[in-house]
């Protein structure tokens, strides 16, 4: 389980789990999901996107294994989407691609 910043650098790490656990039991029992519980991990506060005024709130990135949180993002199941929901999930699925390239850096 890893934290990964859009610089592909890693900020946080937990290896050593038990192999058949899920993502969402890891995540469930870690100490990074107890900091952001607590309020303690040192999340920025919200920022404007580049180009807009609006403050958008930062959240941690997460697949079908996690469940639905505040400050949480996951995709939309996949039934009957419309197409707003459609491109929510390809954006979603772009920035999960950065822990993804994370990790083939760290390999090569």
């Amino acid at each position: 389980m890893v934290l990964v910043d859009p610089n592909y650098s890693f900020l946080w790490s937990q290896v050593g789990d038990v192999g058949p656990s899920s993502d969402g039991q890891i995540w469930n029992h870690c100490e990074l999901h107890r900091a952001l519980q607590d309020g303690v991990l040192g999340v920025p506060e919200a920022d404007p996107l580049p180009g807009d005024d609006v403050n958008t709130p930062y959240h941690v990135i997460g697949d079908d294994a996690f469940a639905l949180r505040t400050g949480f993002m996951k995709p939309v199941p996949r039934r009957g989407l419309d197409n707003g929901r459609v491109i929510f999930n390809f954006r979603l699925s772009r920035t999960r691609r950065v822990v993804e390239n994370a990790f083939g850096i760290l390999a090569n």
